[in-house]
């Protein structure tokens, strides 16, 4: 991770956008490379802990050439797309000749972009992931054999600095605001898909194991100190989630075992379901993050052995889905859109002044 800006300067990372517009990132004392670094992690904590069906829904923003709504995969896919385009045009660019905006549909950027949709609409979002990440170290590994002078020239300039700098950005002022409109529907349940129930039970693993991946990678980059510092949601930390996790696990396996011993799924506490999980949260307030997680581990271990002894035409039920889905990835995904922007940026370098 690239190290923290100097205090004289503001914080790519955490500044708003407008700041961020007001800076001149081709002045003399800026450096570039580590202004990439920093563009690229806010790009990339954008959509931490969004569930991948979220990434194909229209409405992140018209088209401007007429065509259907953009999605978040097609805004990604894009600038994945131009940082290919840019390592072609960096090496014709290193024989002395720069492009022309003619060389893109005659200047026309909205149809030509509009042109290259399709390939990333129907990409599935880690493949998406996977060519940005590919695609910039590659763009980055070409944009270094030239000078800083030559990026910062008048012709290097609104090319490579545009694909590295200035697209994510453009990209952010879409991304960042529809982003918070999905994580929101996530945390209140949405699984973005008309009916979320597994066609079969290959599908529903999948989905699981995809999100406590998530999940997991999310709690690794957070730090012992952090599970407890700071208030998430209102009055929980992130100890406080991830035990809430483990609490409902323990409770779908009691409800499975009453199904198995009964024949109905019982109801929700009597209590009510707001109160249990305050007296369940508090009684997990002394476990240190080690506990916390291996509560975590051991509790879905016997949630899944637990779903797992249920034929998929059970599982498929409504009272049966309502308990299995909401008490293994289905209540993941609702705590991952809640904790997922703090867990992606908890390591990023200490803020300098906004």
């Amino acid at each position: 991770m690239i190290g923290s800006p100097p205090s004289s300067l503001p914080d790519l990372r955490r500044a708003s956008l407008a700041n961020l517009r007001t800076i001149d990132l081709r002045a003399p004392e800026r450096d570039f490379w580590v202004d990439e670094a920093a563009i690229r992690d806010r790009f990339a904590a954008t959509w931490a802990g969004l569930a991948d069906e979220a990434w194909s829904l229209p409405g992140a923003a018209p088209s401007d050439a007429g065509g259907p709504d953009w999605s978040l995969a097609e805004h990604v896919g894009h600038v994945a797309d131009w940082q290919e385009l840019a390592i072609d045009y960096i090496a014709v660019a290193e024989t002395g000749r720069w492009p022309s905006d003619d060389d893109y549909d005659g200047g026309d950027f909205d149809t030509y972009n509009e042109r290259r949709r399709e390939l990333w609409a129907a990409m599935a979002p880690k493949a998406i992931r996977q060519r940005l990440d590919v695609g910039r170290e590659r763009l980055l590994e070409s944009a270094r054999r030239l000078s800083i002078e030559a990026i910062r020239s008048d012709d290097g300039w609104g090319w490579v600095y545009m694909v590295l700098h200035g697209h994510r950005l453009d990209h952010l002022a879409v991304i960042e605001p529809w982003v918070d409109v999905l994580r929101r529907r996530q945390a209140d349940g949405d699984p973005f898909v008309e009916d979320p129930r597994p066609p079969d039970s290959e599908t529903f693993w999948a989905a699981d194991r995809a999100a406590q991946a998530e999940l997991h990678g999310l709690l690794e980059r957070v730090p012992p100190a952090g599970w407890t510092s700071t208030e998430l949601t209102p009055g929980w930390t992130l100890r406080d989630h991830v035990a809430h996790l483990a609490d409902w696990a323990d409770e779908g396996v009691r409800a499975v075992a009453d199904y198995r011993r009964t024949g109905s799924w019982p109801a929700d506490p009597e209590e009510g379901i707001d109160a249990w999980n305050e007296r369940h949260v508090a009684a997990s307030a002394s476990a240190t993050h080690t506990e916390v997680l291996a509560r975590l581990e051991r509790e879905y271990d016997r949630m899944r052995a637990a779903a797992a002894s249920l034929a998929l035409e059970k599982l498929r039920s409504p009272d049966g889905w309502s308990w299995v889905y909401d008490c293994l990835y289905g209540h993941v995904r609702k705590h991952l859109a809640l904790i997922g922007p703090w867990c992606a940026t908890v390591d990023w370098p200490d803020s300098g002044p906004a």
